[in-house]
């Protein structure tokens, strides 16, 4: 039996270009879906390590004979509209960014979705910035002008309250705020999941299960405390690699020197760029580069981050997000 995965992989190898759609449709179509979550027993960790099997087989091939689909991902950001459009053209808009949440959690959102009695108007998806870290993605793919800063920073920022934008950062799952109804879009940045992930002790496909049980809490929290009214986007600032067992790409092995170890790097003035490289995404205008392709590479230093949940370079997981629109409740 041809797996999907085969026949991904044969079609992207043999086809010209462009790669992604095609990527992207066996990711929403076969990978992470519904079916597939049931199929591993409805166990999140189950879930979660199947199918970053198949993504890692799947992306580790594509790479190494034909990883044009890598400047398809980095040109997708380029043209995709900033945040702030949804908030502009929607009635009554509201936007939930759930911080480091990936495209595996669509068939959570989708279940969560429908238990709110609101319907689903558009699931796709949406894109983080290029290398995908939370500060790069509040200053390239929110659209407000903001600096380079962190989303608690936000809470008083100028940029918002000129665009009439009612602004809510959540810290922790169990955190409830008031959000009254009332003229202007609504912007809430929850800290969820990405916090959980940085933390040394998620280093097993095991803690995945309590990422999926909470995001029932934080649902109740942000989607369903909005106005019954609004239509609300529930997206992402960057997704995330779960670095588990054989779930890297060891012909990348070594690639993260230039980069000190990291995923991505800010070069200072007195430091020499690194020269092109098919394995790292270089700007040089930026100063920065990145790893490209599923690497677990590991921080230098004596006491190197234990978590297996990793985000910052340029990667299918990384950097395609969920964008998923729901309609006024029903």
């Amino acid at each position: 039996m041809i797996t999907p995965i085969d026949l991904t992989s044969l079609d992207l190898l043999t086809r010209p270009q462009p790669r992604l759609p095609q990527l992207k449709e066996w990711l929403f179509q076969e990978v992470w879906t519904s079916k597939r979550f049931q199929d591993c027993g409805g166990a999140p960790s189950a879930y979660l390590n199947s199918g970053e099997k198949l993504v890692n087989e799947a992306e580790s091939l594509i790479t190494a004979a034909a990883d044009s689909y890598l400047g398809e991902l980095i040109a997708a950001r380029a043209s995709a509209p900033p945040l702030v459009e949804f908030l502009r053209q929607q009635q009554n808009p509201a936007a939930v960014i759930l911080d480091g949440c990936s495209i595996r959690e669509m068939p959570k959102f989708l279940e969560l979705a429908q238990a709110s009695r609101r319907p689903v108007l558009e699931c796709t998806y949406g894109s983080s910035a290029i290398p995908s870290t939370t500060e790069l993605f509040i200053e390239d793919r929110l659209g407000l002008g903001l600096p380079l800063i962190g989303p608690s920073q936000m809470v008083s920022r100028r940029e918002l309250m000129q665009s009439g934008i009612r602004y809510h950062f959540f810290q922790s799952p169990s955190e409830s705020q008031h959000i009254p109804d009332g003229p202007g879009p609504i912007l809430i940045w929850h800290r969820f999941p990405d916090l959980r992930f940085m933390d040394s002790t998620a280093s097993s496909a095991e803690f995945y299960d309590g990422i999926w049980d909470s995001l029932e809490m934080v649902w109740q929290r942000t989607v369903q405390a909005l106005p019954a009214s609004s239509h609300i986007l529930v997206t992402s600032d960057h997704g995330y690699v779960f670095f588990g067992p054989g779930l890297s790409d060891r012909n990348l092995d070594r690639q993260d020197r230039p980069l000190k170890g990291k995923r991505f790097y800010e070069f200072p003035a007195d430091e020499t760029m690194p020269q092109e490289d098919p394995a790292l995404f270089i700007d040089q205008d930026r100063r920065l580069a990145a790893v490209k392709g599923r690497y677990h590479n590991r921080p230098q230093g004596p006491h190197p981050a234990q978590s297996l949940y990793r985000h910052g370079g340029v990667s299918l997981m990384e950097v395609l997000t969920p964008w998923l629109v729901l309609g006024p409740m029903e």
